[in-house]
């Protein structure tokens, strides 16, 4: 894969395919859980 547009670290991906995709399904995840994370305290605590 001598272009990765998925993603602006065209070496890193050029090293690790899979990684570019990789990385946004974990951004994805990340922010998901934060924010399920955020509103289970708030109910909590309110």
């Amino acid at each position: 894969m001598k272009n990765c547009k998925l993603c602006r670290y065209s070496k890193v991906c050029n090293d690790l395919p899979g990684i570019c995709v990789l990385l946004q399904y974990v951004a994805v995840g990340l922010l998901v859980t934060a924010l399920g994370y955020l509103f289970i305290t708030q109910e909590l605590l309110s």
